[in-house]
């Protein structure tokens, strides 16, 4: 059997285009989940109901975790209650609890009925978190022990959670309220003798995160401390649940989309659906305000070409410049942003770093800009002379004005670039949405204003 997951698909792809479900069925116990997610997407409807239904209840929860969350609501729309309550009973806690939060409220209140008790008072516990939350995306589906027990009485615990714990490689260790204590390894529990306290070979290790904090930052302890999981606690540090690395993943794909989108000026929380499966009407309401912000601020740069318009007909040789000044403002004040605002989401910068990152962007735009201005004024000086012969100054005054602005505009751009984002996290908006495209606006205009600038006070 090949196990090429394209070769696969397309088999997959084929077999249900003719009908062939016993073949189809064959395929799909011969593939990853993930890869038929990745096939399912970009089906037809009347291919998606096939496949679903060629699939038992366990089959089926495993391949809903790797569909994006509407199309895996979806998918539980289109099953029998019973075929659902099978589902969810199969599902871990924590993609169970995102998929209740993608419904409408109606159909998430008949979901839950559906659940068995246990599960319905799991999935209550968790929605009382806001669905960005770490608490939101945790699971409760982890193995604790106490401080006081034995290794023998902790074997016996973990004997009776085995099947319903997501993560059996770190065990955590609570004290009689559940305040988490620290953790202790399956392999330290296998090798060490069965009556030893846990308390003499657990870690002390208590990093863990707030249930209402952000998602991110659970990530970012992940991140910065090598974790395989964080537990989340409440305010008391009592253990709720823990986020595991594949939940990590997720949030990061979740956390970077959003990033991405806001820089490019694309409002809105992020689209659960794939491209393809995003309606025209969507991608426009996402995109269309943003857009029509900046297009109303560029203006602006209309009328300072308006007001200089006689000094591009008295130097020809502003006109051919201009394009790559503004240009350069916009690559620079966007590399700076970008780099700040990364800087930021790692944690490295706070709002009272503004001063130390605008002097350091200032010193960096101004050597680029040097550098830049400097080589643009050569080329000026040794290949441009014909251009404005018959003006009353020299293509070397043109030449210093042009390699000046330039300069004093890239100079500019990188100060503007990083003070943008840190001011807008000071003033608690999202710093990505004050990214690329607003700074790039911004900088347009200043750009203008230096270029001319320049030009009057050297040439004329």
């Amino acid at each position: 059997m090949d196990t090429d997951p394209k070769l696969q698909i397309r088999r997959l792809e084929k077999a249900l285009g003719a009908g062939a479900h016993t073949d189809a069925r064959v395929i799909l116990q011969s593939m990853y989940p993930a890869d038929v997610a990745d096939a399912f997407v970009r089906m037809k409807p009347i291919q998606r109901s096939v496949l679903v239904s060629l699939y038992d209840d366990e089959e089926l929860a495993d391949f809903i975790e790797y569909l994006p969350v509407t199309d895996a609501v979806d998918v539980l729309e289109g099953l029998t209650e019973p075929e659902q309550a099978a589902v969810f009973h199969e599902l871990p806690d924590d993609h169970m609890v995102d998929l209740l939060q993608e419904m409408e409220p109606d159909q998430q209140k008949e979901s839950i009925e559906l659940l068995s008790e246990g599960k319905k008072e799991t999935a209550e516990d968790l929605l009382r978190f806001p669905d960005d939350s770490a608490g939101g995306r945790m699971t409760t589906a982890f193995a604790s022990v106490r401080a006081d027990m034995t290794v023998r009485e902790a074997i016996h615990e973990l004997e009776q959670i085995k099947e319903e714990t997501e993560l059996l490689s770190r065990i955590y260790v609570v004290d009689e309220n559940n305040r988490i204590l620290g953790k202790v390894r399956l392999r330290d529990l296998t090798f060490s003798k069965r009556s030893v306290l846990i308390s003499e070979i657990m870690d002390n290790e208590t990093l863990a995160v707030k249930a209402l904090a952000d998602q991110e930052e659970a990530v970012q302890m992940m991140a910065r401390y090598d974790l395989m999981a964080v537990p989340v606690v409440n305010d008391d540090l009592q253990l709720l649940g823990l986020i595991t690395h594949d939940d990590a993943f997720d949030i990061q794909e979740e956390e970077t989309t959003e990033d991405i989108e806001k820089q490019s000026g694309i409002v809105g929380a992020p689209v659960e659906e794939s491209y393809l499966q995003t309606s025209v009407g969507v991608h426009i309401k996402r995109r269309l305000g943003w857009a029509l912000v900046l297009a109303v601020l560029a203006i602006s740069s209309g009328f300072v070409l308006e007001n200089f318009g006689d000094d591009l007909k008295r130097a020809r040789i502003l006109m051919i410049y201009l394009p790559m000044v503004v240009a350069a403002g916009g690559n620079t004040g966007g590399q700076a942003a970008t780099m700040v605002i990364r800087a930021m989401a790692l944690g490295e910068l706070t709002p009272g770093s503004l001063i130390r990152v605008v002097w350091k962007e200032f010193r960096i735009g101004a050597l680029i800009g040097a550098v830049i201005g400097l080589s643009i004024g050569v080329q000026i000086f040794f290949s441009m002379g014909g251009i404005d012969e018959n003006s009353s100054f020299s293509i070397g005054r043109a030449a210093v004005a042009v390699a000046i602005s330039l300069a004093a505009q890239i100079g500019a751009s990188t100060m503007i670039g990083s003070a943008l984002p840190m001011l807008a996290k000071a003033a608690r908006l999202d710093p990505a949405v004050v990214a690329t495209p607003a700074i790039t606006t911004i900088v347009d205009v200043t750009g203008l204003l230096i270029y001319f600038g320049c030009a009057r006070l050297i040439l004329f």
